[in-house]
């Protein structure tokens, strides 16, 4: 019996010492310039102060009402009608970063008229968190995705792909 409890206690130390010193990954906080970034929907909570945002209306969501911004972001309770084709235009002529939050379509539906958002299907093998859209003056079309870190919605996980997005809208200025 004796014996069961002193394996037992090893048992248990192991576990505590190896659960207890898994390594957390560590993020990067975004320390670039300062963005403005309009937001279709509500605005996320992220760590850094630089970044400003504002909220806008589909109203305002034209090549002219967002030229002042760095980015703007799309998030989840707006991606279906921001995939409306009246937008697509947008996307394309405006020459600023698009992030849609918080789906695995890619930008294929937002960029091209035709597509419906609700008949897009997902990527597939893939679980990606945020997608990103650029079309440069010359017309050349660069996408990036964001993923969480393993796979897992947590909040830390969440501002870490908030942080590598402005990294991304900062790189994207001079283009």
């Amino acid at each position: 019996m004796n014996k069961n409890i002193t394996k037992l206690f090893l048992l248990a130390s192991l576990l505590f010492l190896i659960v207890g010193c898994s390594p957390k990954p560590e993020f990067e906080l975004y320390e670039g310039k300062e963005l403005s970034i309009a937001v279709l929907g509500k605005a996320p909570e992220v760590k850094e102060e630089q970044v400003d945002f504002q909220e806008i209306t589909f109203d305002e969501f034209n090549k002219e009402g967002i030229m002042q911004y760095d980015a703007v972001f799309i998030m989840k309770e707006n991606l279906a009608e921001a995939a409306e084709s009246q937008y697509a235009p947008v996307y394309k002529e405006s020459h600023l970063p698009f992030f849609f939050i918080e789906t695995n379509t890619g930008a294929f539906p937002f960029v091209e008229a035709e597509q419906a958002y609700d008949e897009s299907r997902e990527i597939p093998y893939h679980n990606h968190y945020a997608t990103g859209f650029l079309e440069v003056p010359n017309g050349e079309q660069r996408t990036s995705t964001f993923g969480l870190d393993n796979g897992k919605v947590t909040k830390e996980n969440i501002k870490d792909v908030y942080s590598r997005i402005f990294k991304t809208v900062e790189e994207s200025s001079g283009d």
